[in-house]
């Protein structure tokens, strides 16, 4: 990851393959659907994207409404993006923020910069900022391996086991309620009732400081670390803060779509698997309150409404459904 203003996230990939097929596989919805997504509807030319053409792209349980801003061709193409991500209670939140991908030609590779703008300068912000590049970095990881090898490996990216929490890396905030230094460990914002990590004994306010006697002192090494249990059925050490004294207990990591997000990316699946998520969340809460804590607030909308209202006026023509196959990220749970 690229050090950049807390507003932002910026990804940077060489790809060996040409400017033309790396711009095909980003713009074009039958390229998405080759690396990315399940399906793209679009208000536009499936083979030719233009300026406000209005695009729908499911991800397993993430649906994104975008608007297209810019067109350079095999140079930018810049999005205004609304995710719509289903949380494990059936709940939907959205989140608004601003796509470019550049690129450039470098001998035999194509330098392809993503760069994602509009994310607040608070809590929730950041969930989303670390969450979101990690998302990306493994979906980029995905189109390199499309173009140069051959092979669609998202499912495998992204079915890596979980824990059922909502965490991002300790912050001055939190650092001054738990004790735990910036950046030195996995603040949990969300337990998930009847998750692998609640069944642990964790819960809201812990901070997980190693995964496996691998220390975890932000958002990246906790993915990284649960992640290479991917495949494996041994119950997984947990180290984590309450209250000022550190305590280990073990957990059996679940690979349920309800975390990974690993669904059929159609509206009919999506609505299906809500329903499931809403029953399941019911019976496991009284209340029903299961992801507590409110997101709203983690972007910010600064001539992101614009674009959508722009495209909203505009021309209205018949949408392709284009369709691909597999599924994607899932954002946020760890």
């Amino acid at each position: 990851m690229i050090h950049c203003p807390k507003d932002r996230s910026i990804n940077v990939t060489y790809i060996e393959a040409s400017i033309d097929s790396v711009w095909q596989a980003v713009a074009t919805p039958n390229g998405s659907n080759c690396y990315l997504t399940d399906r793209v509807d679009t208000t536009g030319n499936t083979d030719e994207p233009r300026v406000d053409d209005r695009l729908t792209l499911f991800y397993g349980d993430i649906t994104n409404h975008a608007v297209v801003l810019e067109v350079e061709h095999k140079r930018r193409f810049v999005l205004a993006d609304s995710y719509e991500s289903m949380a494990p209670d059936g709940t939907v939140d959205p989140f608004l923020v601003r796509t470019e991908y550049t690129f450039e030609e470098e001998g035999e590779f194509t330098r392809l910069t993503l760069e994602v703008q509009g994310f607040a300068n608070n809590t929730h912000g950041q969930w989303f900022r670390e969450c979101l590049e990690m998302g990306w970095r493994r979906s980029l990881a995905n189109l390199k391996s499309v173009l140069e090898l051959g092979m669609d490996l998202r499912t495998e990216l992204f079915s890596y086991p979980r824990l059922g929490v909502t965490n991002c890396t300790v912050n001055a905030e939190q650092s001054v309620v738990t004790g735990i230094g910036e950046g030195e460990g996995n603040y949990l914002l969300d337990v998930f009732p009847g998750g692998p990590a609640e069944e642990a004994g964790l819960r809201c306010g812990d901070v997980i400081t190693a995964i496996g006697a691998v220390p975890v002192p932000d958002y990246r090494s906790f993915v990284r670390a649960i992640s290479s249990y991917y495949g494996k059925k041994e119950p997984v050490e947990i180290e984590y803060c309450r209250d000022g004294q550190y305590c280990r207990v073990f957990a059996d990591v679940s690979i349920d779509r309800m975390f990974t997000g690993l669904i059929e990316g159609t509206v009919d699946a999506q609505e299906q698997e809500q329903i499931r998520r809403k029953q399941m969340s019911s019976e496991r809460s009284a209340s029903g309150a299961i992801w507590r804590t409110n997101k709203e607030g983690a972007t910010s909308h600064d001539g992101i409404y614009e674009a959508f209202n722009r495209a909203a006026r505009g021309h209205e023509m018949g949408v392709w459904h284009v369709s691909g196959y597999g599924n994607d990220l899932s954002m946020g749970r760890g």
